[in-house]
């Protein structure tokens, strides 16, 4: 990951984009502060191997919600 000015960046778009789509993150600052990151596009695999691994992240417990329903309409 490396730090351009914004500056820099206007005067250095075109390659700063090749940069980017090569694969490199890129953080803009104005001033030394941070104020935007550049990262190539996620594709469609990337998105749903995110998704995979955060639902088979996740543990379920307690009841069944539709039990939960059912109770909640009996007690109405």
């Amino acid at each position: 990951m490396s730090k351009v000015s914004v500056e820099e960046a206007a005067r250095n778009l075109k390659a700063l984009l090749d940069r980017v789509a090569a694969g490199e993150e890129v953080i803009l600052v104005d001033q030394d502060k941070p104020v935007a990151r550049l990262v190539p596009p996620s594709t469609e695999e990337d998105l749903l191997a995110d998704m995979k691994q955060f639902r088979e992240s996740l543990t379920v417990t307690g009841e069944p919600l539709s039990q939960t329903v059912i109770k909640a309409r009996q007690h109405s």
